[in-house]
């Protein structure tokens, strides 16, 4: 290892000691990699850090001074020594995940989320933990395009029929800039300080400063937010379930009813118009 790679693999060792009291899963979460990335910089094979994951603990850190991290020059704080935590607004911020974690090396697996973690989240910034992801799913190659992806669990029947309790989505990361090039009541998953995560039909409307979230399921009505209380948007790519619900269950019964109710209608107009035709015929000339 050489004098430069044993600098940062120390200069990292002391950021987490200070900033995360040394624990390394901690520390993993809040920079949105796998522990075992982690564990391979800090183990026995000390692999140095990619220029992504740098990158990422520089926008995990906002604190941190960047020339710190790379040469060891200066602070290691910057000189409020405080998290600037209005950043999760910034254009930067929005333009890659920060609240939810994402899976590193090539786009073949996706963190997936547990029900109980991914409903209790509720942001306020980066100061409460983050959603912790249950495990990680692999998925072919050609079902992940370019992008940033991660599945979340399908809650409640806020969005029946269309999906169901226990169903997983699998969703893509929407920068920013594209919120605005989402179709209107397109299906994602919103991120916001006020509500955590919730899956929606999203309608934004950039100019007037809010997005319009809207249920499948009529008995829950709709509501807005402003857009600066929106951190992350995932939009919605895949469904995961195993259960076959049948679209047309009960379809058959309410056909019957409609026709058995056209059936009397019928009699009843046939029973009109004979009375009419009689009245017409009994009628003096």
């Amino acid at each position: 290892m050489s004098e430069e790679e044993s600098s940062v693999y120390q200069r990292l060792n002391f950021l987490v000691d200070s900033l995360e009291s040394g624990n390394q899963a901690d520390f993993a979460r809040r920079i949105g990699v796998r522990s075992g990335v982690v564990g391979d910089m800090f183990g026995k094979r000390r692999n140095k850090p990619s220029f992504d994951v740098l990158a990422k603990i520089a926008t995990a850190y906002p604190q941190l001074r960047v020339e710190w991290l790379l040469s060891g020059e200066g602070e290691m704080l910057k000189s409020d020594g405080s998290p600037n935590t209005s950043s999760l607004h910034s254009a930067e911020a929005g333009t890659e995940p920060r609240i939810i974690a994402i899976a590193e090396g090539d786009n073949t697996a996706a963190p997936l989320y547990n029900i109980r973690t991914a409903a209790n989240y509720r942001g306020d910034g980066l100061s409460q933990e983050r959603p912790e992801p249950d495990g990680v799913i692999s998925l072919p190659r050609w079902l992940l395009r370019n992008g940033n992806y991660a599945v979340f669990p399908v809650v409640g029947d806020s969005m029946e029929p269309t999906f169901y309790a226990r169903d997983y989505v699998l969703c893509r990361f929407l920068p920013k800039p594209e919120w605005d090039d989402l179709r209107e009541d397109q299906v994602a998953v919103i991120v916001s300080e006020s509500r955590g995560l919730q899956l929606k039909r999203l309608t934004f409307r950039m100019g007037e400063g809010y997005v319009r979230c809207k249920s499948d399921n009529r008995q829950h009505p709709y509501y807005q937010l402003d857009l600066d209380d929106v951190l992350e948007v995932w939009r919605f790519e895949w469904r995961i379930t195993s259960s076959a619900h049948n679209p047309t269950e009960g379809l058959s019964e309410r056909v019957s009813t409609v026709e058995d109710t056209l059936e009397d209608m019928r009699a009843l107009l046939e029973q009109v118009l004979d009375k009419k035709e009689l009245l017409r015929l009994e009628r003096p000339s």
